[in-house]
């Protein structure tokens, strides 16, 4: 793909631009690496359907799901003023992992007045950048738990997600190994671009088909008189290619914007992925998803509502769009400095095209919890 190329040789360019001065300067000490990350655990209980219960067995549960992670991270300016730093991002338990590598995140970065150069595994430019929609309990945008993790409230095999899961955010690469560049900001704008040479696969092995992406992100953070103001825009594009399967290209874009004053924020987000692919499918992931939210903060506590929905093909089959509607009430009480009570409420719906108690559900969760971030 030319625009890859394209892509590829500009940021090579870039990279080579803010990291010549490195030679010859001495850093001014050793990297001292500090320790940080989070704990968050959540008692949580679902209930199905009963339709949906009688068609497949499934029912109704309590559970106690966690999302812990633990942090190492550092850096040291050299004598010309260039600064070099490391983070790892590592898995601390809680909740299930289909990966043997217990490091989520691992990075090295170089700053400079030119930008902000990395290199490892990290997400995308468009997802660097991305605004959706402000929620208070961080249970929002594809997280690890929650309802929009389908891990909550059972999802019908027949019903497709976005490729990315239930969000707006372009993260079809993932953590995959990439080279970002991000931009200095002026005037509150900033520039994203990074490529991932394998956009399937977060190993030191060679591709083993083309299935590089390229992302962009625009982002935008200041002030309208007393209104705050941030937003984005995103675009990912490349191959999905693995051994063994059908080859598959995309194009995806997302949008977002908040708006916030005296203690309230509005916002919402878009998403389009279109995908193409050669030979014989069952199932198509092109489709669109959105998001829309309201959050009140007042002092050390933030309540928000919620709604988001997906539209996407799903298996080729049957006519018609895979639906899954969300809503969800949030809320967040600090008790200090990084320790906080949280709770969410709400309401999913999965609707296949087609009919039968299996192809669809409407579930509904309740979660309370304490988060801890040091």
């Amino acid at each position: 793909m030319n625009a890859v190329k394209g892509v590829r040789i500009s940021l090579l360019l870039i990279a080579t631009l803010i990291t010549t001065p490195v030679k010859g300067a001495l850093s001014s000490e050793k990297i001292q690496l500090r320790l940080g990350g989070y704990s968050k655990w959540w008692l949580v209980g679902q209930w199905s359907g009963q339709s949906y219960q009688k068609a497949t067995n499934a029912v109704d549960n309590a559970d106690v799901k966690g999302d812990n992670e633990v942090h190492l991270s550092g850096s040291t300016t050299l004598d010309n003023g260039m600064v070099i730093g490391i983070k790892t991002e590592i898995e601390a338990g809680g909740h299930t992992t289909n990966s043997t590598d217990t490091a989520d995140k691992a990075f090295v970065w170089i700053s400079s007045g030119l930008g902000k150069i990395i290199l490892g595994t990290d997400y995308n430019a468009a997802s660097q950048v991305h605004v959706c929609a402000p929620e208070a309990a961080g249970a929002w945008n594809g997280p690890s738990i929650g309802l929009m993790s389908d891990r909550n409230v059972p999802r019908p095999s027949a019903v497709s997600t976005m490729y990315s899961g239930n969000q707006t955010e372009l993260t079809e690469d993932d953590n995959a190994d990439k080279l970002i560049y991000l931009s200095p900001s002026l005037h509150g704008v900033s520039l994203a671009a990074s490529y991932t040479p394998s956009s399937l696969s977060e190993d030191n092995a060679l591709p083993p088909r083309n299935s590089g992406l390229f992302a962009l992100g625009l982002g935008y953070n200041g002030t309208a008189g007393p209104w705050e103001i941030s937003a984005s825009a995103g675009y990912a594009g490349g191959d999905l290619n693995s051994s063994g399967a059908t080859n598959q290209s995309f194009q995806a874009f997302s949008v977002g914007a908040q708006i916030g004053r005296d203690g309230w924020t509005f916002g919402g987000s878009l998403a389009r992925e279109d995908h193409r692919y050669q030979g014989p499918i069952s199932r198509d992931d092109s489709g669109y998803s959105w998001d829309v939210g309201l959050m009140r903060k007042d002092g050390p506590t933030s309540i928000s509502v919620n709604y988001y929905q997906s539209l996407v093909q799903g298996q080729m089959a049957d006519p018609g769009q895979d639906r899954i509607t969300v809503q969800q009430i949030s809320a967040k009480h600090m008790l200090g400095d990084g320790m906080a009570l949280m709770g969410a409420a709400g309401r999913i719906t999965y609707d296949d095209e087609a009919a039968g108690p299996a192809n669809h559900n409407t579930g509904y969760s309740l979660m309370t919890g304490m988060g801890i971030w040091f």
